[in-house]
């Protein structure tokens, strides 16, 4: 009998992961120079498919994919004037910048805020939906907060124009990690496997106690290069479910990619990427 297997996704988590994978061309004037795929990008229902056969090949058990979810934060942090940052704004930089005054700086972090308010809302609206409706046994949902600052400039410079260019802090999601332990948790009793595709070591309670029922329990991640190196995953993690697995960087490019989505200039150093990954994969010494 095949074991009902769901797995969780912890969605920043993974796109930091997806992240590392960005190529620059050298061509000129390009519009992006510098691409870097996200989730957008993929083929997801072979890539969960893909998953479930990994966890076979690795425990000699047969799973059954029942349902995937993918977490991501409900809202984002809104926008409250804050006079004493923007005080502390114009003690730090108002030397550099002379023309700053305390209505420039509230106007500069606003329209920061709401640019940040404007992507978090298109990525889900057409990102997400988007791969929901063409991804078989997933379902995207929402909790927690995306947590921004600001107030609290990550870098304030001026452009080739003169003009200035203001950037606040993008703290990340915050409760989101909890509700997706609260999810693995509750839904223990429904499942016989649980895959988390998330290398934060925060989740390791939940782990323990999803084994102390007698689940089984993996976590999946993606590597980097040849050989393949893990950068988003906690030694206390790898070590603490009942099986590892991941796709190395090879894979990834090779089998999942949504070619179609990806500019053809970009795809040539896709390419590149692909052959120099082939060229370092060790050689069997007896073919």
């Amino acid at each position: 009998m095949a074991l009902k297997t769901v797995i969780f996704i912890d969605g920043q988590n993974f796109k930091k992961n997806l992240q590392e994978f960005s190529f620059k061309s050298e061509k000129p004037n390009v519009r992006y120079p510098l691409y870097t795929l996200d989730e957008k990008h993929f083929e997801w229902n072979k890539f969960f498919r893909r998953v479930i056969e990994k966890f076979n090949e690795q425990t000699h058990l047969k799973h059954t994919l029942m349902r995937a979810y993918w977490y991501n934060a409900e809202t984002i942090t809104p926008f409250q004037k804050n006079d004493s940052w923007i005080r502390s704004i114009l003690t730090k930089y108002g030397t550099e910048f002379p023309e700053l005054d305390a209505s420039q700086v509230e106007s500069l972090a606003r329209h920061w805020w709401e640019r940040e308010r404007d992507n978090f809302g298109v990525t889900r609206s057409t990102v997400f939906e988007e791969i929901q409706r063409r991804t078989d046994f997933l379902e995207f949902k929402y909790v927690g907060q995306y947590v921004v600052r600001p107030f609290d400039p990550y870098r304030i410079a001026k452009d080739a124009n003169g003009k200035i260019v203001y950037q606040g802090r993008r703290v990340g999601e915050k409760g989101v990690d909890v509700g997706i332990a609260v999810d693995m948790i509750t839904k223990a009793p429904m499942y016989d496997a649980g895959v988390l595709i998330s290398g934060d070591v925060d989740y390791m309670p939940a782990v323990t106690h999803i084994k102390d029922q007698l689940r089984y329990f993996y976590q999946f991640s993606l590597a980097k290069g040849i050989p393949p190196r893990i950068h988003h995953l906690s030694p206390w993690l790898r070590g603490g479910v009942d099986c590892f697995a991941s796709f190395d960087e090879l894979t990834l490019l090779q089998e999942f990619l949504r070619r179609n989505d990806i500019p053809p200039y970009i795809l040539d150093e896709i390419d590149n990427r692909i052959n120099a990954l082939i060229s370092q994969v060790p050689q069997d010494p007896t073919c």
